[in-house]
């Protein structure tokens, strides 16, 4: 079914595919609805266009929310790495009587002793650019991690809408059997009425009614689920009325071959792209810690009185020696990190390539499975209703032949819907893998 694996596309890679389409009765008419993200947006109250539910999902998406305020939590990283100084200045003083006298000294001598010292620690190494070059390549990192957050609900939300539209298409085509069966019914009252039919055949048609009536039931609550799940993606209240782009054909074909679309998804994934960027935050952090292994010395000037007379005034310089601490533990972790991700990156390049592989070749099969559908198999159903119902008039058939073969053409229309979803699941999720905006 066409529900499930929507739903599997929406909230769990890409996932969940609700929505609304009118199915014309016709091949024709079907072949020229234009496709759902093509269709123009309607100026009617309560009108959501594609475009409209992927804006407003981007305002309202948790995965965008948070992806956004991890990026300004990143930002602020610059603050405290563009500080000119790598700590504040120091100040020291002492003060306390002094008195010198025999034995050490012939003479007497008191006064009050004080001493004031102040140091200022500066950095030689650029080392403050090394600290917002890492701060840079994490903004950018994070920047993409927002990208890869808006692809991942622009799929969410094509997805929920086109399903939307394809679940109200099941109501409009159990609305059309259900009163298609009703006035089978009233013509076989008629008969009965005029004795050219009997009572069971009455009795079949109330069945078959039901039976219809069940249906519209089941697909209104699938599609009443489906609007749901799409209110709640875009952050509409319910109470708020929804109406749909109304019609959505089969997506526009691809011209470019597999080998292209595996070139396009290592260029445009976003996530390769973050991947290959963390790499590059690792190697800024490296440098870093290489610059901070440069001494950074120590400035200081000190001012001392001993007695009445002896003042002193000098300065100096102190440079610590990195003989044993050079940042080798933290060296050690960042190349290892940068190990891990490389391969993370390999193993999602792979995966990226399996993923459009299986895609572009599901799209191929459904849009294959629903050209026949749409230009065979549903033609042929409604021309067998007509031609049955026709006979039945006629009396060359009897009921339960006309009654199967409208459960055959109904049948037909459901796979039809159900293929042309699976189809957009595809297409769907091979723009995602593409990494398609």
């Amino acid at each position: 079914m066409f529900g499930p694996g929507i739903l599997k596309l929406a909230f769990a890679l890409a996932p969940a595919v609700f929505a609304v389409l009118s199915l014309g009765t016709s091949a024709p008419a079907r072949a020229a609805a234009p496709p759902a993200a093509a269709a123009p947006a309607a100026g009617g109250a309560g009108h959501l266009s594609l475009e409209d539910a992927l804006r407003a999902a981007e305002e309202t998406s948790p995965l965008l929310r948070r992806a956004r305020a991890e990026r300004d939590a990143v930002a602020a990283r610059d603050v405290g790495a563009s500080v000119l100084l790598p700590s504040n200045p120091v100040i020291a003083g002492g003060a306390g009587p002094r008195r010198e006298g025999p034995p050490a000294n012939l003479l007497s001598e008191r006064g009050l002793q004080y001493f004031v010292h102040a140091e200022q620690t500066v950095e030689v190494g650029a080392q403050r650019s090394a600290r917002r070059a890492v701060v840079s390549r994490a903004l950018h990192t994070a920047e993409l991690r927002v990208q890869v957050a808006r692809a991942e609900t622009r799929a969410r939300v094509r997805a929920a809408y086109v399903g939307t539209q394809l679940a109200l298409a099941r109501v409009d085509s159990a609305t059309q059997r259900e009163a298609l069966v009703t006035k089978l019914l009233d013509a076989v009252r008629a008969r009965v009425a005029g004795g050219a039919s009997s009572n069971v055949d009455l009795e079949l048609a109330r069945l078959e009614r039901g039976s219809a009536a069940r249906a519209r039931i089941d697909a209104t609550l699938a599609a009443a689920d489906a609007v749901a799940r799409l209110r709640l993606l875009i952050g509409l209240s319910p109470a708020k009325p929804l109406a749909l782009d109304p019609q959505v054909a089969a997506p526009v074909g691809r011209a470019e071959a597999l080998v292209p679309l595996l070139a396009r998804a290592q260029r445009q994934r976003a996530e390769l792209a973050a991947l290959t960027s963390g790499i590059e935050e690792i190697d800024a952090d490296i440098v870093r810690l290489r610059r901070e292994i440069i001494p950074s010395p120590t400035l200081f000037v000190d001012l001392q009185r001993d007695l009445p007379g002896q003042l002193f005034i000098g300065g100096g310089l102190a440079v610590p020696i990195p003989v044993w601490r050079r940042q080798q533990g933290e060296l050690a972790l960042a190349r290892a990190d940068r190990s891990r991700v490389e391969e993370e990156r390999m193993l999602v390049e792979r995966d990226v390539a399996l993923e459009v592989e299986r895609a572009f070749q599901a799209e191929a099969a459904q849009r294959e499975m629903s050209q026949v559908l749409d230009r065979e198999v549903l033609p042929a159903a409604e021309a067998a209703v007509t031609l049955m119902t026709e006979g039945w008039r006629a009396g060359k058939f009897d009921l339960f032949r006309l009654l199967q073969t409208s459960r055959d053409a109904s049948e037909a229309r459901r796979l039809y819907l159900e293929t042309l979803g699976l189809l957009w699941e595809s297409s769907i999720a091979l723009d995602r893998a593409v990494g398609a905006p």
